[in-house]
């Protein structure tokens, strides 16, 4: 959920708008984002939103922030894409036009307050790191990046102009941690070429490919290799054909002449087995995702069977390893051959700096403050140390969690406050916002079931027109409870209907100027009573009593 707020002379500028991915108990959750209403309207609203890169936890948020706290928005052209793209799924677009800012450009605000964009190596195209002049005061935001010494398709990072910034002043770096554990430099892009060349050239079957679907390098790669060995190349999944579709209309060089494989003929078995390499999406296992398909037998263009070799150049993000290895459990079964990058590392490469990497950047700026971000506070404090590490006694270390409040002035950087920042939950089928106790309750349903309760009532007359009538939804009984079987449920439902008139009917008698919602309540809790009592259950009860 990175989104990062910079307060200068009154006006709000955000840095990325991004969302977290649920864990299988967040049930019908899509996805999760910061609810900062009520400190976007205390600052005043938001000026302007700068958006580093493409990725959906910098930019998935965009949709739900946007509606409430408009404001223009501002990303080099691949991510711009992205986010329209993004927009004409929810159904909005052209609500919220987007300004593209060219890799390398530089936009001027009012009040002398200008951005640079940077061009860092990433695992997806146009990352940018922000270089931010406050009137004077100079933040260099690096967002998501690695420096890839020998980049296969973008130009590597211009180490010279971030020195050059360097010899200028730098007042704060806030700097990528999310690989500050691992020492060195990361293998760059083009390291990956051999290894899955080796897999495809010694292919006895098909290879079917996952990856991240935005790594646009990563699917030019494979198409590449396969026009060197003379395989044709499957694209499943919209998120692939997405990035596939951008490069193309970005003027990328194109993926090779032919080497698409029509779908129709690879359904038809006119394309030979072992001439054939699929890339597919969700390497996570997204539910319905193309790899999920394979993965179930269920995908109407493809089987995986026996001989083929499935190879995932990708990571299993944390919270995810239950899905990848029911993807991986389903292949075997199939008869295929697994490989991953824990066997063959080779085949995967991250798009974040190792920790010589970020080494490289915080002794080429020099700062005089240094705030680590992204990744957990492990990852925060291992690239807090790095400046001591080098022996940089000048620059002034701050470790920031969630809602942390800093000041920059004169005499440094300091925490000055802290705001609680709650979340909310993207429902998977309607996109609404969801908030915690929401998602509490669908919870409670999910975990215990839910009972109904009706009926009709004449608080008058103290009688019921309707007699209340229970459903109960995700409730069974046991042989225990005394009342297994149909015609013992029905029993139970029809004493329990007339328990719970009584109750309301007796409150009626005495308690004058009782109001519906007493009466409903006074059912509810007469239900919710004796299905403890008798069933020691816990669902969530609901109880609707229409009087006249």
């Amino acid at each position: 959920m990175n989104l990062t707020g910079y307060l200068f002379r009154g006006k709000l500028y955000v840095v990325d708008c991004g969302v977290m991915f649920p864990d299988p108990s967040k049930l019908g959750v899509e996805a999760i984002y910061p609810n900062i209403d009520r400190w976007f309207e205390q600052f005043g609203g938001v000026h302007a939103y700068l958006i580093t890169h493409g990725h959906e936890d910098h930019i998935g948020a965009l949709p739900y922030v946007l509606d409430r706290w408009p404001a223009p928005l501002y990303a080099t052209p691949w991510t711009a894409s992205l986010i329209e793209a993004k927009f004409a799924r929810r159904k909005i677009p052209g609500k919220f036009p987007v300004t593209r800012v060219a890799p390398g450009g530089y936009t001027q605000f009012k009040d002398n307050f200008s951005v640079d964009w940077i061009p860092v190596n990433h695992s997806i195209p146009m990352a940018s790191a922000l270089l931010m002049n406050f009137s004077g005061k100079t933040v260099f935001h690096t967002g998501d990046f690695r420096i890839d010494f020998e980049p296969q398709y973008e130009p590597p990072m211009d180490l010279e102009r971030i020195r050059k910034i360097g010899d200028k002043g730098v007042d704060l770096l806030i700097c990528d941690s999310t690989n500050s554990h691992r020492v060195g430099l990361g293998p760059n892009e083009r390291s990956v070429i051999g290894p899955l060349g080796d897999l495809m050239a010694d292919a006895t079957g098909a290879v079917i490919l996952t990856t991240f679907a935005s790594n646009y390098w990563r699917i030019k790669t494979v198409a590449d290799l396969c026009a060197k060995f003379g395989k044709k190349l499957l694209v499943l999944g919209g998120g692939l054909e997405q990035a596939i579709r951008i490069a193309d209309e970005l003027g990328f060089e194109p993926l090779p002449e032919g080497i698409r494989a029509p779908v129709d003929q690879v359904g038809l078995g006119n394309i030979p087995r072992d001439r054939l390499v699929i890339i597919a999406s969700g390497s996570q296992g997204e539910w319905r995702s193309a790899m999920s398909r394979l993965a179930a037998g269920e995908h109407r263009s493809f089987k995986v069977g026996p001989g083929d070799s499935v190879v995932f150049s990708s990571r299993m993000i944390p919270g995810n390893e239950k899905s990848v290895l029911w993807l991986m459990g389903n292949f075997h079964r199939a008869g295929a051959t697994v490989v991953t990058s824990r066997e063959n590392p080779a085949i995967h490469v991250s798009g974040h700096a190792y920790r010589g990497e970020i080494m490289k950047l915080v002794e080429l700026l020099q700062p005089r403050n240094f705030i680590p971000m992204h990744g957990t506070f492990s990852h925060l404090d291992a690239n807090a140390s790095i400046p001591d590490e080098l022996g940089m006694t000048n620059t002034a270390t701050l470790l920031m969690e969630n809602g942390d409040m800093v000041d920059l002035s004169d005499d440094g950087c300091e925490i000055v406050g802290s705001i609680d920042v709650d979340i909310l939950y993207v429902d998977s089928d309607s996109y609404a916002s969801m908030t915690k106790e929401v998602l509490r309750e669908r919870l409670r349903i999910g975990e215990g079931g839910c009972a109904f309760i009706s009926g009709v009532f004449d608080p008058g007359g103290r009688r019921w027109l309707r007699q209340p009538e229970i459903i109960l939804q995700g409730i069974e009984f046991r042989p225990e409870d005394g009342y297994a079987g149909p015609v013992a449920k029905t029993t139970w439902l029809d004493e329990a209907a007339m328990y719970v008139a009584d109750a309301v009917t007796r409150m009626a008698e005495g308690q004058a100027g009782a109001t519906p919602e007493d009466f409903e309540e006074e059912a509810r809790l007469t239900l919710r009573r004796l299905l403890f009592g008798s069933l020691n259950r816990k669902p969530q009860v609901f109880a609707r009593v229409h009087c006249f």
